[in-house]
């Protein structure tokens, strides 16, 4: 049975759940569920990001997934399915980033894809200098390397990989195995009098010396030690599962050039089918009538548009791009039932909110079934508070090995009864224009967190909304 079949049979058996009689029944399921991804799929977690002159982080900065043993004693209030307890520690499956606007939430999310881009991505040619993003607010920064950090686990094994990045070139670089004393398994910094990239491996790296001196010649002052070693044909396992980790276990949610018509239909049948279990009952569950959906393939022969006075332009580009002469794509259509019965609707005629609904599931089961650590910015955008605060629920409930770090303007998710507070980062901006991530001060359970942050959350606002002449003097502007 592959990892994911376990959706097929949780959704199969807890359709036939209505009554309070089946509550622990269904329970069961969901627990087998989630004891089954726990035994197939590795853990991939972070337990902290550190970012240093990075566009608006000027100082040191850190977000961390580590959450607090105050919170979460008492089971019935604060269920476990928040965390993974790993080496002793709590590592949170869900962050919720809180801020207004231009507070530095999108560029934390930036600072990490980054990172990876950086870990996984030799550059092209061997002149091209680095990206290099520094805070640009002051006259010294801009002179500075910015300075990332990840540490996160692979398994049971913690790992720490830090980089030092300046316009020029990657001044440092470090990757080591955190536990009661750090293991090394590669240090790398740019020796300024030979100007040459000098790596030293510790006791912690398995290459063989040959293969330590071929990694070491190929790698360029402006590309990483793990993207240089990812474009080489040598071995080295815990190097392997580093770079992997990088490559196919953090991720950013940003528009894709695959439609969702392709995403719902991969050719995997029995995956697609687990899927779509999934998404029809969410779908149901939030409230739409959409019972089903189909993906149709349809086709359209160039010739026909030529022949029909399409511009000669066109054509070739059509045929550039489609050189057999047929343009082929799928139509995605959702099948709504109603008094008057079923009838369907293309996907482009769906509501905004319905829409991001079924993306943010998609994305949802990827992080699941691949055990991502993934970003979603604005994640409430065109959906409803309620529907979003059932589908996070839905996600810690089955979430395993995976985390996600959603940002939202949406502080109603600051009332839901099952939030951790310890899980909400709240980013601000000083008088420098740099970014401070905090987690609210412990607050006792019968304390509105909603209320307490509402009214720290830039007051100044809600003084000037108790203005009249204020919004007087913007009717002034406009008709001077």
């Amino acid at each position: 049975m592959q990892r994911y079949n376990i959706f097929i049979v949780c959704a199969r058996y807890t359709c036939y759940f209505h009554g309070k009689a089946d509550i622990r029944l269904k329970i069961f399921v969901v627990l087998r569920m989630r004891m089954y991804l726990c035994t197939q799929i590795e853990v991939c977690m972070i337990e902290s990001f550190t970012i240093k002159n990075y566009r608006s982080y000027r100082d040191f900065t850190e977000l961390s997934f580590v959450a607090s043993k105050k919170e979460g004693s008492k089971t019935k209030d604060l269920p476990p399915i928040w965390y993974k307890e790993i080496n002793g520690k709590r590592i949170l499956r869900l962050l919720l980033c809180v801020g207004l606007n231009g507070t530095g939430k999108s560029k934390m999310f930036s600072a990490l894809n980054y990172l990876r881009m950086i870990a996984t991505a030799k550059p092209q040619k061997p002149s091209d200098k680095p990206e290099y993003r520094p805070f640009l607010l002051d006259d010294y920064s801009s002179t500075q390397p910015t300075e990332l950090a990840l540490t996160y686990y692979i398994e049971d094994v913690c790992f720490n990989y830090n980089i030092v990045v300046s316009s020029e070139r990657i001044e440092e670089e470090e990757l080591k195995i955190v536990q009661s004393r750090s293991s090394r398994v590669f240090h790398r910094i740019h020796n300024k009098d030979l100007d040459k990239v000098e790596i030293s491996f510790g006791n912690a790296c398995d290459l063989s010396k040959s293969d330590q001196h071929d990694l070491e010649i190929n790698t360029l002052s402006n590309a990483s030690v793990l993207a240089t070693f990812g474009a080489l044909n040598i071995e080295s396992s815990i190097l392997d599962k580093n770079f992997d980790y990088f490559e196919n276990h953090i991720s950013m949610v940003h528009k894709s050039d695959k439609s969702l018509a392709d995403k719902l239909q991969t050719g995997d049948a029995e995956k697609d089918k687990a899927l779509k279990k999934l998404l029809l009952r969410l779908l149901d569950d939030v409230g739409t009538n959409i019972c089903d959906y189909v993906i149709e393939d349809a086709s359209l022969n160039i010739a026909e548009l030529k022949a029909n006075g399409a511009p000669e332009i066109v054509i070739k580009a059509m045929l550039e791009q489609y050189p057999s002469g047929i343009i082929t794509h799928k139509n995605l259509r959702f099948i709504h039932s109603t008094k008057e019965g079923k009838n369907g609707l293309d996907f482009e005629l769906e509501s905004l909110g319905t829409k991001n609904i079924i993306r943010l599931l998609v994305v949802l089961y990827d992080v699941i079934i691949g055990a991502k650590s993934t970003c979603i910015d604005e994640i409430e955008y065109g959906i409803h508070t309620k529907a979003l605060a059932f589908i996070l629920k839905m996600y810690l409930t089955i979430a395993e090995n995976c985390q996600l770090v959603v940002a939202t303007h949406d502080l109603s998710l600051l009332n839901a009864d099952f939030l951790r507070r310890d899980a909400v980062r709240l980013f601000e901006k000083d008088e420098y224009g740099s970014t401070n991530v905090r987690r609210r001060d412990y607050l006792h359970n019968t304390i509105s967190f909603y209320k307490t942050y509402e009214k720290e959350v830039s007051p100044q606002i809600d003084d000037l909304m108790r203005k009249i002449e204020i919004f007087i003097k913007y009717k002034d502007d406009i008709s001077e």
